[in-house]
């Protein structure tokens, strides 16, 4: 029941802040061997404690919940897979981020903020249909080398975090990231980005200090 609260309280600060519109974006929890998920096409207004669905972890299919998970369930799957301190996902198409990924084009890191909290630029996954095993490999090679958010072509964004919060932070600085890029794209300039030192300083610090007030 708790975790279903927190995707559904979470859900409505995604629509409340505009990074997804409608039905649109999904939003994960692992514990265990379970993964909790949004359900498919219900608006996050009208979810209720009930409808979220449960997904075993190994075998991909669902156990609980009323309504059907999110179609994206496979993605989010491939991650918990993959990467075993990741515990929360959040999946939006806000603006910016989604013409960064329609252009399939990777956010440069500019910001102390994305470099601690994202770790570095935001990379592009490869372009596959929705909902596919292959969408959800190529986003897992997307996160290879350490970022918590990730493009998906011609689609949108996924964040990651070691628990719902900090994913959902993930999301909220990787829109802001994208905008930023975009200002500095529409001013000619070249800029330079944080150097991978400094990125990962930065990093470090967010990690060994600024994060345990988020993931406790």
């Amino acid at each position: 029941m708790e975790i279903a609260n927190s995707i559904i309280d979470n859900g409505l600060k995604m629509i409340e802040s505009g990074l997804v519109k409608g039905t649109w974006g999904n939003i994960s929890v692992r514990k265990d061997d379970k993964l909790w998920i949004t359900p498919s096409g219900i608006p996050y207004e009208g979810l209720t404690s009930d409808l979220i669905a449960v997904v075993d972890l190994k075998s991909g299919e669902q156990i609980d919940g009323e309504a059907k998970a999110s179609s994206e369930m496979p993605l989010h799957r491939s991650i918990y897979l993959a990467y075993g301190e990741i515990n929360g996902i959040v999946h939006t198409h806000s603006v910016y981020a989604s013409a960064f990924a329609a252009i399939e084009e990777e956010v440069p890191c500019y910001t102390e903020d994305q470099a601690q909290i994202i770790g570095g630029s935001i990379p592009v996954a490869k372009y596959a249909f929705p909902g596919t095993d292959e969408l959800g490999n190529n986003i897992v090679q997307a996160l290879k080398e350490g970022a918590y958010a990730a493009l998906l072509a011609k689609h949108g964004l996924v964040s990651i975090g070691r628990n719902l919060q900090e994913a959902w932070t993930v999301a909220e600085i990787a829109e802001k990231s994208a905008q930023v890029a975009s200002i500095l794209k529409s001013m000619n300039k070249e800029v330079e980005g944080l150097c991978k030192n400094e990125v990962k300083e930065m990093r470090e610090i967010y990690l060994k200090s600024y994060s345990k007030k988020i993931v406790k």
